[in-house]
């Protein structure tokens, strides 16, 4: 049976794909710089080392208001006929196979205009969720239309309501993103998932990451050790949740409300955060040892500290606390 691969992300709340073959790259929103004379629906544009690419905001271009930005929102670069365009997302999924059989055509209503622009191409289940397809050619091709009702003016700044603390964030990743893919020491850079917990920021592998989700309803698990939070349907899937913060000696500070995904060998967990902030690189002279007066983290799982703006990063060895931690997860059958 004949199958395409998509890219599966949500935008609030519901969750959308898009063929696979059309994503050229993902990375957390950047601070966008904002473009006269663009259509309504480009939120601005970004320097994606060297060269200059428009970003979509999907809520204007569906017809919708726009919402505030948020941190954990991602932009993912799409590219058809030779032409590009990033797309602002709240959540970015896996990739997953979808049988042609298993694609419906989207519904028509009475009241649809010829002239009326259709970026859903059709509907299909993964898991639990019903998931709309996206027609990207649509998305990057079809022109504005005149009876579309106009959003209010965006005034000349980006995310004008966002705080000092988010503003620099947004900065910083604009400057990331400017960095040359050919830099001499490109190749020696690791990347690593930059999260809160307990008031404090962890750097994470992006080698033990499979993708980040919001935290859904919690499933207790009786029986179960503290660090055991208990399960999560992801996507028809049941993931269990590990609390890694008695590993690392910290209080486990205020409510958690993403997931980082990660994969230790053949155990896949989930590990509740307060907050997931952004992705960075880093090379091995930018990790510096942990200070030995330091009490804030465990030594045993600190592989060193790094800055990031003008917060300062814990890098933890999650692959050692998942499987040397005392953080047994007991998979039954």
């Amino acid at each position: 049976m004949a199958s395409s691969s998509y890219l599966l992300f949500s935008l609030h709340g519901v969750c959308y794909a898009v063929d696979a073959r059309r994503v050229r790259e993902i990375f957390w929103l950047p601070e966008l710089t904002p473009v006269e004379e663009a259509p309504p629906y480009i939120a601005g544009i970004v320097n994606l080392r060297g060269k200059i690419e428009p970003v979509m905001n999907l809520d204007v271009r569906f017809g919708h208001t726009p919402r505030r930005y948020q941190l954990t929102d991602s932009v993912i670069l799409l590219e058809i006929e030779g032409l590009s365009s990033g797309i602002i997302v709240n959540e970015v999924h896996d990739v997953i196979d979808i049988p042609s059989a298993a694609i419906e055509p989207p519904p028509h209503y009475e009241d649809d205009t010829a002239g009326h622009a259709h970026f859903i191409m059709g509907e299909a289940k993964a898991g639990d969720e019903i998931v709309m397809l996206l027609d990207t050619g649509s998305l990057i091709h079809a022109p504005v239309l005149s009876a579309a009702p106009a959003p209010a003016a965006e005034p000349a700044e980006f995310c004008p309501q966002a705080t000092p603390a988010e503003r620099e964030i947004f900065l910083s990743r604009a400057r990331n993103r400017m960095l040359s893919a050919q830099a001499p020491d490109s190749a020696a850079q690791t990347p690593f998932a930059v999260v809160g917990l307990g008031g404090e920021y962890f750097g994470i592998g992006l080698d033990m990451v499979r993708e980040f989700s919001r935290l859904r309803q919690i499933t207790p698990v009786p029986c179960c050790p503290p660090h055991i939070a208990g399960n999560m349907n992801l996507r028809g899937d049941i993931l269990t949740l590990v609390d890694i913060s008695p590993a690392l000696k910290i209080p486990l500070q205020g409510t958690a409300a993403q997931v980082v995904v990660a994969q230790a060998d053949s155990l896949r967990v989930g590990v509740p955060v307060a907050e997931v902030f952004d992705v960075i690189y880093l090379h091995p002279a930018d990790i510096a040892p942990a200070p030995a007066a330091s009490d804030k983290v465990n030594d045993e799982y600190c592989k060193g500290v790094a800055h990031y703006g003008e917060k300062m990063v814990s890098i933890i060895d999650l692959h050692k606390i998942l499987t040397q931690g005392g953080l047994e997860v007991v998979e039954e059958a």
